[in-house]
């Protein structure tokens, strides 16, 4: 059976469980593309999996996940799936019932018109991690990457924080000959104990490093990119410089960071997490964020000269840096800070 031509029963059935408590629910979206309308920026998106395992206290993007659980709870007919997992509060339930877009490949080779995309970037990646534990399983990015071997021409675009990214190299390096193909290693500091608070469930930062080694021994354009930037947390001089020196020696083409953008799905995970392990910021937190969703004018200044120093002592380009991260702080004023650097690592503007 194509994956298309799936039953409606079949929506919404557990997959799998893991012993931690995840379930993995199947779901059969009418569409997987994003077009440049949706994410309201000249490039398009695909995202494998709603939900992620890796839990990051910073994640802007669980409020799709609340926004889909609740549309398919709602009818008369709800899956039992669908209805337990709104019974979870929507932090737990993004981390742990994750949807898998089981007909995403089949979707994207019905509905992409490349002659649509007027040359705009397909991002994959831009609201959860298309690497995420139940890749592994589930190969849902590994199926879409492989669809895209049908088409010439292309510009792609790759986000993730995992090395299973590397599972996938020798395919990665024949889109390569057919696409023109960026890969973007996120990575926010490389002291493993702090991300291991930040970000439980993502791989070490010595794992995301060698991953970066391998995708640019293999002649991949791979670049590192920081965000979001936490203020008192990730933005000191001696964390920057020893990251940036990392991913110099890891191969990176650029470097691209901009600081946190305290959005609403975000607030509701980050400040509990600034009481209970930084309980010395969490009111620093409030006051400078207070209603907004962005850092002062002065702290994005100083923050955007120290990552143009640190570049610049590193012997990298400060120029391509300050371009990409000028683009970048104007994208957080949309919550699209990922989907706009995409944008300008592949050369829109």
């Amino acid at each position: 059976m194509r994956l298309g031509e799936m039953r409606v029963s079949e929506a919404w059935l557990e997959l799998d469980r893991r012993d931690r408590g995840t379930r993995f629910i199947a779901i059969e979206p009418k569409s997987v593309i994003n077009g440049s309308a949706a994410t309201r920026m000249p490039f398009w998106s695909v995202n494998p999996y709603i939900g992620c395992e890796f839990g990051c206290a910073y994640c802007y993007a669980r409020d799709t996940h609340r926004w889909t659980v609740e549309r398919a709870a709602s009818v008369p007919t709800a899956p039992a799936t669908a209805r337990e997992a709104l019974t979870m509060a929507p932090p737990d339930a993004f981390e742990r019932r994750i949807l898998v877009k089981r007909n995403a490949a089949d979707l994207l080779v019905r509905t992409l018109r490349p002659a649509r995309l007027r040359g705009d970037p397909l991002v994959i990646g831009t609201a959860t991690d298309p690497y995420q534990p139940g890749e592994r399983r589930f190969r849902i990015t590994r199926s879409l990457l492989e669809a895209l071997l049908g088409y010439r021409g292309l510009r792609l675009g790759i986000i993730t924080k995992s090395p299973l990214i590397t599972r996938d190299l020798a395919l990665l390096v024949q889109l390569a000959t057919r696409h023109t193909l960026t890969v973007n290693l996120s990575l926010g500091a490389i002291d493993a104990k702090l991300l291991r608070k930040l970000e439980p469930r993502t791989p070490t930062p010595q794992a995301r490093l060698q991953a970066m080694r391998k995708l640019t021994a293999a002649g991949l354009r791979v670049g590192l990119m920081i965000a979001p930037i936490l203020p008192g947390i990730t933005d000191g001089l001696d964390a920057l410089r020893s990251l940036i020196l990392a991913a110099k020696d890891a191969g990176t083409a650029w470097i691209a960071g901009v600081p946190l953008r305290m959005g609403p799905a975000t607030r509701r995970t980050l400040l509990p997490w600034l009481l209970r392990e930084r309980p010395d910021l969490a009111a620093r937190y409030r006051r400078h964020y207070g209603q907004g969703q962005a850092v002062s004018r002065a702290y994005a200044r100083a923050l955007d000269h120290r990552l143009q120093s640190l570049q610049a002592e590193a012997g990298l380009e400060p120029r391509e840096g300050m371009r990409r991260q000028r683009e970048l702080a104007a994208a957080r004023r949309r919550d699209d800070i990922q989907l706009l650097l995409w944008n300008t690592v592949n050369g829109t503007k």
